[in-house]
């Protein structure tokens, strides 16, 4: 992985938005490209290998933390889920940025990782407007939908290891924010030593006439 580019890592409990966030993004900057993250659940209909997973068995899974082939990887609901080294390899290689979407859990473990990661994390204006999100998905069942709530009540404690905390209140104002903070940082000293350095190494022609 390299030092001299960003790498995006987005958090959110459970209806908070994170996923259409991504997607404007995405829409927004050609300089932005998806990490693909690597699990042993099985695939599900309609779903991708390549697009919506890299979908692998347990036991090549296992090899590849051996292997210290991920960034992060935890077990959850008894399957393996995982970022590889060589999935954001790929996406630097072609100049662009990788977005990482992992939990808070995951964004622990890949910070120490990472050299220039921005980590941001997204929260809903309130829990009530979670949880009226939550049921207009239609999704979950009550029990499950207090389960989320209790989980993303545990979820938004850890915001205090993140850089930048978004709320996503105007789908839009959270998009602007989010793109706001991607431009300064790839705007720091650090990320422009190059661009300096070559200009100064320019051969200024002082020749008149």
């Amino acid at each position: 992985m390299r030092n001299d580019s960003i790498t995006l890592v987005l958090s959110a409990p459970s209806g908070a938005g994170k996923s259409t966030i991504i997607k404007r993004l995405m829409q927004k900057r050609s300089d932005l490209d998806f990490s693909i993250s690597t699990t042993t659940r099985q695939i599900r209909p309609g779903e991708v290998d390549g697009v919506n997973y890299y979908f692998t068995t347990p036991e090549i899974f296992e090899e590849k933390i051996r292997n210290d082939d991920f960034v992060e990887w935890a077990r959850v609901h008894n399957n393996y889920y995982g970022t590889l080294k060589k999935e954001i390899d790929r996406i630097q290689a072609s100049n662009r940025i990788p977005i990482l979407d992992i939990d808070v859990q995951g964004a622990k473990i890949v910070r120490s990782g990472l050299g220039n990661g921005i980590f941001i994390f997204v929260i809903p204006p309130s829990l009530s407007v979670l949880r009226e999100r939550l049921i207009g998905r239609n999704t979950d069942a009550e029990d499950q939908i207090k389960l989320r709530l209790k989980n993303a009540v545990d979820e938004i404690r850890e915001y205090v290891h993140y850089d930048y905390v978004i709320i996503n209140d105007i789908l839009e104002d959270a998009v602007d924010s989010i793109n706001a903070v991607i431009t300064c940082s790839l705007l720091k000293r650090n990320m422009m030593n190059g661009r300096v350095i070559k200009l100064l190494e320019e051969q200024i022609d002082n020749t008149f006439g």
